[in-house]
This record gives structure tokens, C-alpha cells and sequence, in this order.
């Protein structure tokens, strides 16, 4: 059985004021990254961080209001952490400072960096990002070499970009909803090859993200995604069937993965099954119906009662166990 992981939250916001600086770090020095944390005008530090630990890798939503951050040799000394982060910014203008000189971060940008060499950051106006936190040798496994220097992201930068909005939506559905662990990492692992490495030997990877941002697309074809990401119709078919897969094959097992994480989800209950259909990328409700009919051996309607009843049966009274607050992000979709 899949190992389901959910996310734990952690909020400055209700602490005593002059306690919130000190509590936030302590609680970064055991969930993410030790830091040092200064805020930068009079006003007490509001902050919230979601924590998803997966079997290797760890994934992290950051709110927070202006602030300085700071990784250095002290900080690095007390609590090593053998990894590399990538942080993802959704809202907010960072500054990222390191032996390399110093690089301003804007919404839809990002910085991978070795979490045991020094750095600082700061916030002006508050942030809001995704953390992604890969051990060195999970890093060696996909690029064959260590982080020498920060390396930088943008979202304006053709199929990259397109792998960076796949990761960060990969990140956020993961925290939203209790997930399965191993499956997760897998697909951020798959991207993160994409991202890291480019050519010929990440296409499968660099397409499977292609797909993920563009599934709910019911246009989404092999020409799409092979133009999308520079190669041709042939070139990608060729790239799935060494894998043993179609691309067509593939773009439909994912629809009626999502479609079955969204029937099973307490956030999508009032939508219709028609509205389901439609928002994975299928015309037709009663195509719709069949195909997960054939996929599943029970239809949408048949597995949703079920899940109402599991949570129902797992949750006395009807508490949601959902008990972190809502906070909004920029959509890269």
C-alpha cells in the first residue's frame, strides 16, 4: 500500500512577540534549514511554514512577512545539513546574497543552492515560496557532479519554465492533500533530472512535465508537446517507447490518475463529476465515465461515496484534519 504523507504547519502568528524570531528559527533548525533571522522594520515577525517530509527529499511552503535571512559558517557548523535547496519564488522580491555576488529573485524565479556553504537572503516586502530540499548524494545521482555555485532559474525560459511550474504544482498538491510519499518524490526526483541536466536524456522527463502543467487541456497532443519542447512528433514517440509507454497512453492515465485524486479529495466535493471530467482535460462526461470504469473497475460516482465514507468513518464528528490556514499563490498555470 501507497504511504500517504501529510503536511505539518508551523505559524508565528499568535506567538508572543518577542519570542517569534527566536521560536521561527528553532523551528527551521529542525524542520528545513538553520537560520539566522532578523526582521527589518518594528513589526513582529509573521510567518508560516508547511513541512512535507518525503523518504529523501523535503518539500516546504514559506509565507512570511519582511525579514533577513542568514545561512553562515556558525549556522552551517551547528546544523549541517547535506543538502542542496531550491527555493521557488511565488510572491515577493527577494535578494540572494553568496560568494558569487548577489542576484535580485522576482516571482517566478529560483535559486538552487548548497544549503552548507554561506548565504543570505532578504525580504523587503514579505515572501511567499516553495522549498525543495535534495541531499548531495540524491543530487550527485541526477547530475553526476556537486553544486559548485547557485545555480538560477527563470519561468520565461522556454521548456525550463515549463518544468519549474510542474515542480512548483507538483509541490503544492502535495501539501494541500495528504499524498502518497514515494510517488511524489518520484515525480520531483523526474523534473528535478529535467531541470538539472537538459538534452536528449531528460526529453521523457522534460515532456512527462509538459504534460502535468498542460493536462487539464483537452488539446493536449504528442505535436504539442513535442513542439513544446523542441523536438519532433517522431523524435518524442520514439523518447516514450524506449520507456515502454505512448504519449497518448500516458496524457490518459494521467487524466485519470488527477481525475481520481479529485473524487477522492474533501476540497473538490461539490463539484460534479461532469465539472471533474472537464477540469482533467475530458469533452465528454459519459467518455469520461467509461474509461475510469475500465481503468478502476468502479465508476467516478461509486468511488467518491466510498471516499466520503472513509472520511466520514476516519474523522469522529466530522473534523476536517485539514487544520492549517488557506494561503494563496501566484498560479503558473
Amino acid at each position: 500500500m501507497a504511504r500517504v504523507t501529510a503536511a505539518r504547519v508551523f505559524s508565528t502568528v499568535g506567538l508572543p512577540a518577542e519570542q517569534r524570531v527566536a521560536l521561527w528559527e528553532r523551528h527551521n533548525a529542525r524542520a528545513l534549514v538553520g537560520l539566522s533571522c532578523k526582521t527589518i522594520d518594528d513589526a513582529p515577525l509573521s510567518a508560516t511554514e508547511r513541512n512535507l517530509p518525503l523518504p529523501r527529499l523535503h518539500v516546504a511552503h514559506v509565507s512570511g512577512s519582511p525579514h533577513l535571512v542568514e545561512r553562515g559558517a556558525r549556522e552551517i557548523s551547528d546544523r549541517p545539513t547535506g543538502s542542496a535547496v531550491l527555493y521557488i519564488a511565488t510572491a515577493g522580491e527577494a535578494f540572494f546574497y553568496s560568494t558569487g555576488g548577489t542576484r535580485v529573485l522576482r516571482p517566478g524565479q529560483a535559486v538552487l543552492c548548497d544549503a552548507d556553504r554561506p548565504f543570505a537572503r532578504g525580504f523587503s516586502h514579505g515572501l511567499k515560496e516553495f522549498v525543495l530540499k535534495i541531499p548531495h548524494g540524491a543530487l550527485q545521482e541526477l547530475t553526476g557532479s556537486t553544486l559548485a555555485q547557485p545555480e538560477f532559474f527563470d519561468l520565461a525560459d522556454g521548456a525550463a519554465a515549463d518544468t519549474v511550474r510542474a515542480l512548483t504544482r507538483l509541490m503544492r498538491a502535495a501539501i494541500d492533500e495528504p499524498t502518497d510519499g514515494s510517488r511524489t518524490e518520484q515525480q520531483a526526483l523526474g523534473l528535478l533530472a529535467a531541470l538539472l541536466t537538459g538534452g536528449a536524456s531528460t526529453h521523457l522527463d522534460t515532456a512527462k512535465a509538459v504534460i502535468e502543467l498542460h493536462l487539464r487541456d483537452p488539446n493536449l497532443s504528442a505535436a504539442r508537446v513535442a513542439d513544446r519542447i523542441g523536438i519532433s512528433e517522431r523524435q518524442l514517440c520514439r523518447v516514450f517507447n524506449r520507456a515502454g509507454l505512448s504519449v497518448a497512453r500516458h496524457i490518459l492515465d494521467r487524466r485519470l490518475e488527477l481525475a481520481r485524486e479529485l473524487l477522492e479529495s474533501s476540497r473538490t466535493a461539490r463539484c460534479s463529476i461532469a465539472e471533474i471530467a472537464r477540469d482533467c482535460g475530458f469533452v465528454s462526461p459519459s467518455h469520461f465515465t467509461r474509461t475510469f470504469k475500465r481503468r478502476y473497475d468502479t465508476t467516478p460516482a461509486q468511488l467518491r461515496i466510498a471516499s466520503q465514507l472513509r472520511r466520514r468513518s476516519a474523522s469522529p464528528g466530522g473534523v476536517s484534519s485539514s487544520n492549517y490556514p488557506d494561503i494563496s499563490d501566484i498560479d503558473h498555470g
